[in-house]
């Protein structure tokens, strides 16, 4: 505001500074031009031209010639009458104080007093530059000055006071929103990620607040995320490590012998242990840009052929079928093998988890040109449409009782996901035409040399 403040400051002042000099100095000349005494001797001075037609022998005429329209000499101060006389185009044809000669500037033109024949201006009286002090003015002519001056005076104040009054609204408009989007950020700073900043109009200040609040929503998207992926790290691990103790201590009491079959049980524990905390690993180099792959050009029909026939064992035991189709020929893609077989365990292991007894699963894979696309298809339960954009999030299951029976650790389809799009691909999850769900990925194919 203090800024704002001197420029309008400093702008009316100058503003006013160059109006009242400009108003000044042409009040002067239009006095020194329109006035009784230099309004005579123009006078005079055209009627000389119009009798001779040119300014020759202006110069003995100057002895007598300002006498005639004045009457007397006592009308003017001493000093006033002493002039020269340039013709139109500059050059200097008489001098009262002596010899003519020499070119009068433009600025001497400027400020001279025109002499005027039948509207044309054909010469120019150039009083004494010498004379003492500016052009007398009447007492009305000063008086005039001084309201002049008074209301330049007026003007300034009163444009200064709009201004400000003007300048205080706009940043009014301003500065509270930016006050309130203040204290949106520090009620966020103390941890409460409810707080959100007004949004009104659509200047930059408004688009500022969406942002903020877009970021506060992220925020706490990102710490609600954090809490559950807590609570679910603590549950999945709860699981296995309770079953695991409780054997242990049943073993060490006695209630179970230390036989191969109570040590396996313990065992497929640990194991399931390690495979979770192999699965967060992942995820962590996954999220930090890490997550390193060995790519390589890949048949990816003989490659599908072997994923299916490697859970083909598990599908004839639940009673599911288990089909692969795919076209003849297929581009290649440039792929980490070992990843790429982790994405279809996933989607296998989920799909042969959720399709009933006589239910069937289909691979399918499709050329698009630039890319190839694998879907695993089942006839199962489905997923309903509002939770098709969950199947992605870690630790997301639909069962609420999040029992392991209907479900594994909530990592499988996030890991897939971040291994897919690592690769140049997208993933994503569709309802089977039928019913059931379809998850599908596109990678794109590998170029041609």
């Amino acid at each position: 505001m203090l800024a704002f403040l001197a420029v309008v400051l400093v702008a009316i002042g100058v503003v006013a500074a160059l109006v009242g000099w400009t108003t000044e100095q042409e009040f002067r000349r239009y006095a020194l031009a329109r006035g009784g005494m230099w309004e005579r001797v123009a006078v005079a001075l055209a009627e000389y031209y119009v009798a001779y037609g040119s300014w020759d022998g202006l110069q003995e005429a100057l002895s007598v010639l300002p006498r005639a329209p004045m009457m007397h000499r006592g009308m003017a101060p001493p000093g006033m009458l002493d002039f020269r006389v340039a013709d139109a185009s500059g050059r200097i044809v008489g001098d009262t104080r002596g010899d003519p000669g020499g070119t009068a500037s433009r600025r001497d033109l400027w400020n001279g007093i025109q002499i005027l024949v039948n509207g044309e201006v054909v010469g120019y009286i150039l009083p004494n530059i010498n004379a003492p002090g500016p052009m007398p003015l009447s007492t009305e002519q000063q008086a005039f000055l001084s309201r002049v001056r008074a209301a330049l005076l007026a003007a300034t104040l009163a444009a200064l006071a709009v201004a400000l009054l003007v300048g205080g609204l706009l940043f009014r408009s301003i500065i509270h929103p930016l006050q309130q989007l203040t204290a949106a950020s520090q009620a966020i700073a103390r941890g409460d990620l409810s707080a959100r900043a007004p949004v009104r109009g659509a200047d930059e200040v408004a688009q500022l607040a969406r942002a903020f609040n877009r970021m506060a929503e992220s925020l706490a998207r990102a710490e609600e995320a954090r809490r559950n992926q807590t609570a679910d790290l603590a549950h999945e691990l709860r699981t296995p490590l309770t079953v695991l103790q409780g054997t242990l201590e049943a073993m060490v009491d006695g209630v179970y012998p230390a036989d191969r079959e109570n040590l396996l049980a313990a065992l497929a524990q640990v194991r399931t242990l390690s495979r979770l905390v192999e699965d967060l690993r992942l995820l962590s180099q996954a999220d930090a840009g890490e997550l390193t792959l060995h790519k390589a050009p890949l048949d990816l029909g003989g490659f599908l052929e072997e994923v299916v026939e490697a859970h083909r064992s598990v599908a004839q035991e639940r009673r599911v079928s288990l089909t692969l189709e795919r076209p003849a020929a297929l581009p290649l893609v440039l792929a980490d093998r070992d990843r790429l077989a982790q994405v279809m365990g996933n989607l296998l292991s989920n799909a042969l988890r959720y399709t009933p007894p006589e239910g069937r699963i289909t691979v399918r894979v499709t050329d698009r040109g630039r890319d190839v696309v694998v879907a695993v298809a089942d006839n199962g339960p489905g997923v309903p449409s509002e939770d098709l954009p969950h199947l992605f999030e870690r630790f997301w299951r639909r069962d609420p009782s999040r029992r392991r029976a209907t479900g594994g650790s909530g990592l499988g389809l996030s890991i897939a996901r971040h291994i897919v799009e690592a690769h140049g691909g997208h993933i994503w999850a569709e309802p089977t035409p039928g019913g059931g769900l379809t998850v599908a990925f596109a990678l794109p194919a590998a170029a041609v040399a």
